[in-house]
Order: C-alpha cells, then structure tokens, then sequence
C-alpha cells in the first residue's frame, strides 16, 4: 500500500511540469505605416525643413531606417496672405523651402500642405506666430556630480527673462556650441613618434568640438505669469580641457498646441515603469488628412517666434590637477580633430561669435 502511494506521488510530481506548459502562438499586430512630419518655420533666416517618413519597425531609437524615408512628395508652406514657398528634397526624407524671401512673421499664420505620391493630401492646422521676449541674462553655474566614464564636470547654462503679463506664453529652448577637446597628438618636437602621454607635447592635441543639446526643453507660464524666469537651464556645457565655450542659445515661442504635444510626449518618453506612470496614448499632432480628418499623421507641424544669444564663456578658475583627475580618462590617442567628431581644426576658434557676450568665471 505505502509503495504503491509512493510511486503515485512520484508519477504525479514527474507530471506537473508537463501538464502546466502549453505552447501558445499570440497574434501579431500589424499596424498600417502612418504618415510621420516633424516640420516648422521661425522667425529665422530660411530655409525651413520639414522630415518626412512613414513609421515601421522600431531598429533604432535615435534611427529612422532609410526605406521609411519618404522622397517623392510634394509640399508648401502657406501664410495668411494666400503667399507660399515650395520644399524641395534635400535627402534623407528631409524637405528645405525654396524661397529665401518667404520669411516667418510676427502675427502671421501658417500652414503645411503636403501631396503625397499615393494621392493623398495632408494639411497641417494654422499655427500662429506668438511674440517671444528676449533673454535678459544668462547664468553660469558648476554642476559638480560626475558620472564615471560618461562625462566629466560640467557647466549648468541658464537664462533669465521676463515673461509678459497677461498672456499665455509658451517656450521652448535649444543650445549648441564649442567646447574644447584635448588628445594625446600625433607626434611632438622632442620625440619621434607618437606623443608617451597626456600631458606631453601640444603638437594636434587641441580643438574645439560641436556639441548640441537635443533634449526637449519647454516650458509654460501658467504659474510665473508676468514674473521673472530666473534660472532655467538649457545646457550642459562639459570641461573636458582648458579652453573658451562657445555658446549659443535659442529661446522659442510655442503655440499651445505644440507645447501640450511635447509636453505629451515628454510624459511617454519618462516613463519610469511605476504604476502611477500614466497610460500610453498616441502622439496627437496638428495634421491630417484633407479628405478624412481621423486619418491623422504622426508628428508636428509648428511655427515660433526666436530670439538667439551668443556667449562665450571663460573658466579661469580651473586648477590644472583638478581637470586632469576629473577629464583624463576623456583623452584619448591620436590628434584631437582626428578622435573627435564634428570638431575645428587646428585648435581654431568657431566662426560667428565676434561680439558675443564674455562670461568670466573667476
């Protein structure tokens, strides 16, 4: 009797894995390629660009893959006015306006009209041009966290402004500039081939290298109407060497329907994973189909108001030994232009910052 339960309790035991196993095949959604438009106008210079793709299979985060590029399509921007500017092509699903005497205006609206191969035509709702105040000042401040093998210290750059009372205003900013690189160098009077070290010889060992910011920075009035905007970031500026920053910095005004988009999607690309995340939706843009309107694209078509400023900051308080222990690991082989992308040559300063503000950070 005690045998025979024994053996039942084996079989049974040999059996649970099996019978809790089933092979399931799941469906697979397949998702019609939507139309994606990322465009805009300013009060810049042209020309404008407008990027053109359909959505596919997720390969990249940072990468549209090449076949989803859209190169046949035509397209204008319209104003108020009935005046436009054709796009044209320029390569990697990207369109430039033609004409350099359509400007964007104070006041004018505007909208995207694109005519696809396919016969369908997309329009963009009209975007208005809302005045932007300009920057009054700009704040240097060092941020001395390090992220080990990321990136060194840093300079916080911020602006200050007055926003305008009595008025929704909405804003978004970006950065870019130089900063300056060190290398190892190709090869240095005193020695024969390449540099032994760091610190050892200047021959190609400097340059200054273009840096961007590509976070979205936006930002609404709703509690500071009329106030002052005092600190706000909008770069990061690293200290890999001794050297000047060459700044720049763009500050936008923003309808507000492009800052609740970006402000939506700034919600799904910071999910942390927590359950009071909030739920997926899709990215609802201001275009769509002229012949169905719930056909909509993915993406925006905006148009701002911009103010630049141009600085160049000096930190003249940096101790030699400090930026060494802190940025060495940041120097690699071979001369500087040659290691480092999108850089100057020659340790040569950017061109287009004669008369910019000089920051002195003693």
């Amino acid at each position: 009797m005690r045998k025979g339960f024994t053996r039942y309790i084996c079989l049974f035991i040999l059996l649970i894995p099996f019978s809790c196993i089933r092979n399931v095949d799941p469906p697979i959604r397949t998702v019609p390629p939507k139309l994606v438009v990322e465009g805009w106008i300013t009060t810049d210079p042209p020309p404008y660009t407008v990027n053109l793709s359909y959505s596919g299979k997720f390969t990249n985060a940072s990468q549209v893959a090449e076949e989803s590029f859209i190169t046949d399509a035509k397209m204008s921007i319209i104003d108020d006015l009935g005046d436009s500017t054709e796009c044209i092509w320029v390569g990697n699903g990207s369109y430039q306006s033609a004409d350099l005497n359509f400007i964007g205006k104070v006041g004018r609206s505007y909208t995207l009209k694109i005519y696809l191969s396919d016969g369908n035509v997309y329009i963009s709702s009209a975007e208005k041009i809302e005045p932007v105040p300009p920057i009054d000042s700009v704040s240097i401040t060092y941020d001395s966290s390090v992220i080990t093998d990321v990136r060194p210290n840093q300079l916080i750059v911020s602006v200050n402004l007055k926003d305008p009372g009595g008025v929704s205003n909405f804003y978004r900013w970006t950065a870019s500039g130089y900063v300056p690189r060190k290398s190892w160098g190709d090869s240095c009077k005193n020695f024969a081939g390449p540099c032994p070290g760091p610190f050892a010889c200047d021959c190609a060992a400097y340059c200054e290298q273009f840096q961007s910011n590509n976070q979205i920075n936006v930002m609404s009035d709703q509690y500071l109407d009329g106030k002052n905007i005092l600190m706000h970031p909008v770069f990061y500026s690293p200290l890999y060497w001794f050297g000047s920053h060459f700044i720049e910095i763009k500050q936008y005004s923003l309808s507000r329907t492009a800052y609740l988009f970006w402000e939506q999607y700034l919600a799904q690309t910071n999910r942390t994973g927590s359950i009071l995340d909030p739920l997926p939706a899709s990215l609802t843009g201001n275009i769509y189909n002229q012949a169905n309107s719930n056909d909509v694209a993915l993406g925006l078509f905006s148009a701002s108001d911009v103010v630049s400023k141009k600085i160049v900051i000096v930190p003249k308080n940096m101790q030699k030994y400090w930026l060494e222990s802190v940025a060495g690991q940041f120097i690699p082989k071979g001369s500087c232009h040659g290691v480092f992308p999108n850089s100057l040559e020659n340790d040569t300063d950017p061109q287009g910052w004669g008369g910019a503000q000089e920051i002195d950070l003693q």
